[in-house]
């Protein structure tokens, strides 16, 4: 009897330990059995007639057949533009560096439609030591940076499984995910990716589609509204933790000059008014009516905010007035399309004692956290 109480004790004591907020994590295999160990490919640009490579130690240039076919110390100057087959460029040291950013694993070269693609062939999780402190701050709190690793993870997983069959899985900008190399690493970010190496969100058994962007403005974008499809897991949900972060609530003015040049290709002519059309529930503007000397046309806030510019209107949710100058105020609230976890959000909840595990299941629902195993 002594023995059992001592082992329910110990029980307890462990539960308490974890926590109330703990979830079961369980096992996500790919159909593919190597999926586990497949590389990401990053795209990082396109070859000029000149590109230079560098590293620490033996620079090794490979063909298709994984034959050696040239090799240099510390610097390797070539041109692209005449290869026929695809080479890979490879290091002895942990890095080869192009255009002033150093790379972990290889550099792939590849021709394709009269063109060169370079591309970075690196393990994911050595991919995202770089993406997660390219993407927040690496000062953030802990339990915001395994968040955003866990989110990066997942994101990336997701199109790997998609775009198998195309040239490269991601690039290096907001289309995909922010990457900038080895440079960017830090310890903290580190920490975050290793302490939940290999783990990712699912939902009905698959990995789902991570989306984040930098603020909500204290309530998320259903995909619907952004993209046209719905997703059972993203629904639209209340992000007050947002007000304390940066994006949260900006203003802009723009010169009437700026707003015809890129409002031009609609074909109204000069334009003498911006106007909200309608909203969706989420408050973020839906469509807007442009007005000019030539006509009127309606147009999507999405289809708006990319000719403007994402710089000038970080999100759609905003108000617009036109001034007596003529030139246009904007005010809003948020930075980015909203759908997903909110990044800034993130950090305010981990600021409040909010684990990364109630951080996803907040901005994600009805998800399951899974660890990749191979099949």
């Amino acid at each position: 009897m002594k023995q059992r109480t001592a082992i329910l004790f110990f029980c307890i004591v462990i539960l308490g330990q974890i926590g109330c907020s703990s979830v079961m994590v369980t096992n996500w295999a790919p159909d593919e059995s190597n999926f586990k160990s497949r590389p990401v490919r990053v795209l990082l640009g396109y070859a000029s007639d000149e590109e230079i490579f560098k590293s620490s130690g033996e620079i090794i240039v490979k063909d298709a057949n994984d034959l050696t076919i040239k090799k240099a110390y510390d610097f390797l100057s070539l041109n692209p533009t005449a290869i026929k087959a695809p080479i890979s460029i490879q290091s002895n040291s942990e890095w080869v560096d192009y255009k002033g950013v150093s790379y972990r694993g290889s550099i792939f070269l590849k021709p394709i439609d009269g063109k060169v693609l370079i591309i970075n062939i690196v393990p994911v999780e050595l991919y995202l030591l770089s993406v997660v402190p390219s993407e927040v701050s690496a000062s953030w709190p802990k339990e915001a940076l395994k968040a955003q690793a866990i989110c990066a993870r997942t994101y990336v997983v997701k199109e790997m499984l998609n775009r198998k069959k195309q040239e490269y899985d991601v690039d290096t900008s907001t289309n995909t995910q922010v990457y900038k190399g080895k440079n960017k690493e830090h310890k903290n970010t580190t920490e975050a990716v290793f302490e939940t190496e290999g783990l990712i969100l699912i939902h009905k058994g698959q990995p789902i589609q991570s989306f984040f962007h930098s603020n909500a403005g204290g309530y998320t974008e259903d995909p619907a509204n952004v993209w046209g499809n719905s997703v059972e897991y993203l629904k639209p949900v209340p992000s007050e933790y947002d007000k304390d972060g940066d994006q949260y609530s900006w203003e802009e003015k723009w010169k009437t000059d700026y707003v015809n040049n890129s409002l031009r290709d609609l074909g109204v002519g000069d334009i003498q008014d911006i106007i909200v059309a309608n909203r969706f529930p989420t408050s973020r503007v839906n469509e807007l009516e442009i007005i000019g000397t030539s006509g009127t046309k309606r147009i999507k806030a999405t289809e708006f905010r990319k000719k403007i510019g994402a710089t000038k209107l970080k999100s759609t949710r905003f108000g617009i007035r036109k001034e007596e100058s003529g030139d246009f105020f904007v005010k809003g609230l948020g930075s980015g399309h909203g759908v997903g976890m909110s990044q800034w959000g993130s950090f305010a909840m981990a600021k409040s004692q909010f684990n990364h595990k109630e951080i996803l299941q907040h901005y994600f629902k009805g998800i399951e956290f899974a660890r990749i195993v191979a099949r």
